[in-house]
């Protein structure tokens, strides 16, 4: 994980904070992961998705949903790169 201090202070967002909730985020992706569970976000809602366990992922292509989330999610191809300033923005 690693914190943009200077974006935090543009957002107006507590470093410390920030921190503490992309451990939080980091932390549980990384067990997610250990099980073969993939978080998914994107379109307003989210998602923990895992492949078929029984059929080889070439003949199902997709993941099950093993469970929907409610909440604000955002999804994109997560590209970011430096604005003029030197600030760190996604796309």
């Amino acid at each position: 994980m690693m914190l943009n201090e200077r974006e935090c202070d543009v957002a107006a967002q507590d470093p410390a904070t920030v921190r503490r909730l992309a451990s939080r985020l980091q932390r549980l992706a990384n067990d997610c992961d250990a099980l073969g569970i993939t978080i998914f976000g994107g379109s307003g809602s989210g998602s923990l998705r895992a492949w078929d366990g029984n059929r080889p992922r070439e003949l199902t292509g997709r993941l099950l949903i093993l469970a929907s989330i409610e909440g604000p999610f955002d999804g994109g191809d997560g590209g970011s790169c430096p604005d003029d300033d030197g600030l760190e923005r996604g796309e």
